[in-house]
């Protein structure tokens, strides 16, 4: 017997790989000036702006680090290649988000009580640097266009996510820019703390999210996009040699990998070539483009059911 290698295609994502590279680049540049100059300023907006800023760099990552874990050919040591390498890296970046956003609550409602004043231009200045350079990032990744192949697909999730995260956070630039202004010309500085409390309020429901959903690849847990149970009810429906289910699975390993192991108990062998053929179409369009099936009869089947 010859085992064959798990091969995936090759992805030719060397343009996704730039364009990512940039945005990058450009927005970690405004997260070492917001955070310099919100330091000098003693502008916690504007620091709170660049975390939000970090927080779309690793987005960015974690697009990139799906980019490059799908390109990677599985091993005999590394069966699945490194599809997880998308939810772990999701996962730790927006754990060390959340304690970070902790952080700067605090400094913002001891700043609330006892406002300082806010070197507002340089908010002002940098705040709108911020805004254009997120906007000039979305706007590369925008240019992406999507592609019909599932591998191509699976790239463009992440990406459509980053850029939807560079668009929110230019509008928060802008708020960052509107503040400031209201800062110099009345000097009304507990803008500067109220709108920081604003920003981390809108970026812990992200990261929240993003915990959940990574930590959901993490553990293997059924995908919410799919009722089990309902799934097992349409297909013993739609399938009606198909007496019994069994020890069924269903999991994600990156974002857009589904994957399902089950048993099924046929009526009659026979039909089973033509039946898989018409269940992996079936469940392909529910989704799942990973499946396993091990047909089985009411004499011969596994005694252990899971």
């Amino acid at each position: 017997m010859i085992y064959k290698e798990n091969v995936f295609r090759e992805r030719k994502s060397t343009e996704k790989k730039s364009k990512i590279l940039i945005a990058v680049i450009l927005n970690l540049f405004i997260v070492v000036l917001q955070i310099i100059f919100g330091l000098y300023s003693n502008s916690v907006s504007l620091i709170t702006d660049a975390v939000h800023n970090f927080q779309d760099v690793l987005s960015l990552i974690v697009a990139l680090v799906a980019v490059y874990a799908i390109s990677r050919k599985p091993s005999f040591e590394m069966t699945y290649g490194f599809l997880k390498a998308e939810a772990m890296a999701s996962f730790v970046n927006n754990l060390v988000l959340l304690f970070t956003l902790i952080f700067i609550s605090y400094e913002a409602v001891v700043r609330f009580i006892n406002p300082e004043e806010v070197k507002s231009f340089y908010v002002i200045v940098f705040g709108f640097l911020a805004f254009v350079i997120n906007l000039f990032s979305a706007l590369i990744l925008k240019t992406h266009h999507h592609h019909d192949h599932d591998d191509h697909h699976h790239e463009d999730i992440n990406i459509k996510a980053a850029y939807l995260h560079l668009l929110s956070d230019a509008l928060l630039s802008l708020a960052v820019v509107v503040g400031g202004v209201f800062m110099y010309l009345f000097s009304i500085y507990w803008i500067d703390p109220v709108l920081s409390l604003i920003f981390v309020g809108y970026i812990i429901k992200e990261v929240f999210k993003g915990l959940k959903e990574s930590y959901s690849i993490l553990m293997e847990a059924v995908p919410k996009n799919i009722d089990l149970e309902s799934l097992i009810q349409d297909i013993e429906k739609n399938f009606p040699h198909i007496v019994e289910i069994h020890d069924i699975h269903v999991w994600r390993l990156s974002s857009s990998d589904t994957y399902l192991t089950a048993h099924i108990v046929l009526d009659d062998l026979a039909y089973f070539e033509e039946l898989l053929e018409d269940l992996e179409v079936y469940l392909k369009n529910k989704g799942i483009n990973h499946i396993t099936i091990q047909p089985e009869t009411f004499n011969k089947k596994c005694e252990v059911l899971h």
